[in-house]
């Protein structure tokens, strides 16, 4: 586990419940219905793209697939004033 403080990373057990960290920790004896061994990687909930430029590919599912593969689970769009919501107000043809 690493905690973001900056101290050496620790083993630790995650515990999921609902698609939430329910804990995380020694939890010897604990039960569950599916267990993951992921000893020797990292476990995250998922990063934020905080500047992508994919507001019209968003919904490629080859674009969402290089995102998840790189952990990236959320995109923040519109962040340099540019986007395709909300739409410009409608314009009458007079």
């Amino acid at each position: 586990m690493l905690d973001g403080t900056g101290a050496p990373g620790r083993r630790a057990d995650v515990a999921v419940t609902a698609g939430r960290i329910a804990a995380v920790g020694a939890l010897d004896g604990a039960r569950a219905s599916s267990v993951i061994d992921a000893t020797g990687r990292y476990v995250m909930p998922g990063f934020i793209d905080t500047h992508v430029h994919g507001d019209a590919a968003v919904f490629d599912p080859d674009v969402q697939l290089a995102a998840l593969r790189q952990g990236v689970t959320t995109f923040v769009l519109g962040q340099d004033g540019v986007s395709y919501a909300p739409p410009a107000p409608r314009r009458s043809a007079t």
